[in-house]
């Protein structure tokens, strides 16, 4: 009996220095080796042992995800109710489901149920022509609409005006200013038309209060140095660069000295005068020889440069 007691306290001393020894172990492990593999079913697990002691790890792999063959639908999805549909694994074979989302009501137009006043908000209502169910929505207040009922200073194309102003749907009223009206101008009177580079002169006069605007201008659609940069420079600046007469930038549509020169270059060998200034015939003579020679459109031309 001594002997059995003996034999046992040993064993139980050993399981205790084995166990203090190993927590004593500054563990190095080598690489982790799986011992099942993951399926749509079950996780996987991988070990790694200790190269210095007993003591080893393990870890579970995260199971597969289901791959569904073709999925079919079971319910089809409505404004209420979520759909579904499902798919046979190809790894395990299973049946597998998933859900497909509500889909969202479709509302038609407002009933308005109560209108909005100058100083009041109204409401409205919808309805899902599928389902029935309805929403509700404020409608913002008007606000007044003032118009002038009564001038006391008639406003002009100078100075406003002050007098009576009326709600045009509620007939409240108010004495408030009245906005200076805009300019009426007639049409433009030419007085010099433009030449080579030399800008024309026109003025136009306003029918209510007789003021005089009067301004230089070139031909509309044509294109002169130091005008605002453009698309329609940088289609000048590309024919020009392809017919070899012009060197310069066309990324930014500047209308500089150089295109002025190209421009000119181009005018003097193709019988035209030669001013610097693209007007709408030395544009179209332009675009006629740069088709020619591309064997392209201007259409074509403008797609590259958006490019």
């Amino acid at each position: 009996m001594k002997k059995k007691i003996f034999v046992s306290a040993c064993l139980l001393l050993a399981g205790v220095l084995a166990s203090g020894a190993a927590l004593a172990c500054d563990h190095v492990y080598g690489g982790w080796w799986t011992k099942r593999n993951p399926t749509c079913r079950l996780e996987g697990l991988e070990f790694r042992d200790c190269q210095k002691c007993d003591h080893w790890e393990k870890r579970e792999i995260p199971k597969l995800r289901h791959e569904a063959d073709q999925w079919v639908l079971e319910n089809e999805p409505t404004c209420t109710y979520r759909g579904s549909e499902s798919a046979t694994c190809t790894l395990c074979g299973d049946l597998i489901r998933r859900f497909i989302e509500v889909k969202e009501h479709n509302y038609g137009e407002m009933k308005v149920t109560k209108a909005p006043t100058c100083l009041g908000e109204g409401s409205g209502e919808y309805q899902c022509v599928d389902c029935g169910k309805k929403k509700r929505e404020k409608i913002e207040k008007l606000g007044h609409d003032y118009a002038v009922s009564k001038a006391k200073k008639p406003a002009t194309c100078k100075a406003s005006g002050y007098g009576e102003l009326t709600c045009q749907r509620c007939g409240r009223t108010k004495n408030g200013d009245i906005p200076r009206l805009e300019h009426d101008y007639t049409e433009w009177d030419v007085e010099k038309m433009p030449s080579g580079k030399n800008k024309g002169v026109r003025h136009r006069e306003c029918t209510l209060c007789g003021k005089k605007v009067t301004e230089k201008f070139f031909e509309e659609g044509t294109l002169y140095q130091d005008m605002e940069p453009c698309e329609e420079v940088k289609q000048l600046q590309q024919m020009l660069r392809d017919l070899d007469y012009y060197g310069g930038t066309i990324r930014t549509g500047t209308f500089g000295g150089n295109t002025g020169k190209a421009v000119a270059k181009f005018q003097k060998e193709n019988g035209m005068a030669s001013t610097e200034v693209a007007d709408p015939a030395t544009i179209e003579t332009i675009k006629a020889v740069w088709e020619i020679k591309m064997g392209k459109t201007i259409d074509q031309l403008v797609v590259e440069i958006d490019k």
